[in-house]
């Protein structure tokens, strides 16, 4: 799901919100694209992966001649990391392009990953995955609709040099968010090399952490777009709108 923010506040409803396998929700604001993970990671042999290699071989061939092994190299990155994402337990991964406040273009990856725990009450889950983060100056705990608990921590880190390039600092923020059986806990990342920006984006993700959620909370959400949300004058509609301002 995504939200976005204008005159008149509205949500925009993803086809994953309706996918009965889902196993965790969540609302992200305008400028993220979800990344096909799975499509990216087919099984080999299988119809899809002959597809996927036919679209990548297209990808390569439409580049000039002399970019082409480095095209070919790029695309067969891009295939190993998904690979060892999806080996990590990351289940969901989203581009972001936004306009930084100096006018240039800031890129962003959010990832979510939803590990399995030996049971725990939730807000000790919560501390505890906190705790383990290198910069504990900038560790938060949050509270979550319905009084559940949850905890983001925040770093700058430097990104060696790789092909020649440069090193460069990667901001990098987590939230952690236990489900409440206490048996689960999602954790979201988002990574950024646009640093200037970072107190916005450790906005951004305490916002996000309050529409997360374990249930299918598309059945009340459309029920507040009907106007059916009751007597108290605000509905998850507005709540998930407010977090975005």
């Amino acid at each position: 799901m995504t939200g976005e923010s204008d005159a008149s506040p509205r949500l925009l409803i993803d086809d994953s919100a309706r996918d009965p396998s889902s196993k965790i929700w969540y609302a992200l604001p305008g400028g993220y694209f979800d990344v096909p993970l799975a499509a990216l990671d087919a099984e080999p042999g299988s119809e899809q992966e002959e597809r996927l290699e036919n679209l990548m071989a297209l990808v390569v061939d439409c580049a000039p001649e002399t970019e082409r092994d480095r095209y070919a190299g790029a695309v067969h990155d891009v295939r190993h990391m998904v690979r060892y994402m999806r080996s990590e337990g990351i289940i969901g991964c989203s581009l972001g392009m936004h306009y930084a406040d100096d006018g240039s273009s800031a890129v962003s990856v959010f990832t979510v990953a939803l590990k399995d725990i030996e049971w725990a009450p939730p807000k000790l889950t919560a501390v505890r995955a906190v705790s383990l983060r290198e910069s504990p100056e900038n560790v938060g705990l949050l509270t979550l609709p319905g009084g559940r608990p949850g905890s983001v921590s925040d770093t700058l880190v430097t990104t060696p040099a790789v092909a020649g390039g440069v090193a460069q600092e990667l901001y990098q923020c987590n939230l952690y968010v236990p489900a409440p059986s206490g048996a689960q806990l999602a954790v979201l990342t988002l990574s950024t090399v646009a640093v200037n920006s970072r107190r916005h984006y450790r906005d951004l993700m305490e916002s996000i952490a309050h529409t997360v959620a374990f249930q299918d909370p598309m059945p009340e959400i459309e029920r507040a777009a009907r106007g059916d949300g009751g007597g108290s004058g605000r509905t998850v509609k507005d709540d998930i709108a407010g977090d975005f301002g």
